[in-house]
């Protein structure tokens, strides 16, 4: 066998190997919800609180209102991370729909505790929810 042609067979299979490793198939994972809750009315209010558990890597607060208005409200995040522990917390006021990221205490946190509410400014249904990926 030739010197190229043994880089090239070398490359496939690298090539095989990184498209089966757990990092891909990691990124194809659907999120997983952790909380959820509904309410509906003149200024509904409502609190959605959950663990995201065995490493996220990214956890979204999702909101939505019918109709579509604004919606004020905050979360705030408690991350373990071996024996030590962390927060963040922020607020939001925004028209729906929303879908924000939120800032983790740490990059790789073990596991995660969060909470977030949330108000319409009228009348209408309102639904909030978490999810996480790992």
């Amino acid at each position: 066998m030739n010197r190229p042609l043994i880089i090239v067979f070398a490359l496939a299979a690298s090539m095989t190997l990184l498209a089966t490793s757990p990092a891909s198939a990691s990124s194809r994972r659907h999120p997983i919800r952790i909380a959820s809750c509904r309410a509906r009315g003149d200024f509904a209010t409502c609190v959605a609180a959950g663990n995201a558990r065995h490493h996220p890597l990214r956890i979204v607060l999702h909101v939505r209102s019918n109709p579509r208005q604004s919606v004020s409200g905050a979360w705030a995040m408690t991350c373990t991370k071996g024996t030590g522990a962390g927060g963040t917390h922020g607020q939001f006021h925004s028209g729906t729909p929303i879908n924000k990221p939120l800032r983790k205490p740490y990059r790789h946190p073990d596991s995660c505790s969060v909470s977030a509410d949330g108000q319409l400014a009228r009348h209408g249904s309102l639904h909030i929810w978490l999810t996480y990926t790992n």
